[in-house]
C-alpha cells in the first residue's frame, strides 16, 4: 500500500502538472495560515520567556545547602 505509487506523482516522488494546477488555488491560504501560526506560536514563546524573566523569587525561601561532613558520616556510616 505505502509501497505503490500514486498516479499524481512520477517515480522521483514529484508532483504531476495535474496534481500542481489542483493544489494552485490553495497555495496563498495556505501560505498566509501557516504564517498566522508560526507568527502566533512565537508570540506566545515570546511572552512566556518575558513573564518567567519578570518573575522575583525573593519571597521564595532557600533551604540550606547541606554540609558535606553530614553527607560524607552519612556515606561511611552506611558502608558499615
Amino acid at each position: 500500500m505505502f509501497n505503490q505509487l500514486s498516479k499524481y506523482q512520477t517515480p522521483k516522488l514529484y508532483f504531476t502538472p495535474a496534481m500542481q494546477r489542483a493544489r494552485k488555488p490553495f497555495a496563498v491560504k495556505n501560505a498566509l495560515t501557516g504564517l498566522l501560526l508560526f507568527g502566533f506560536c512565537g508570540a506566545v514563546f515570546s511572552y512566556s520567556i518575558m513573564a518567567v524573566k519578570q518573575d522575583d523569587f525573593d519571597d521564595v525561601p532557600m533551604p540550606s545547602p547541606p554540609s558535606t561532613t553530614n553527607s560524607e558520616e552519612k556515606l561511611t556510616n552506611n558502608k558499615k
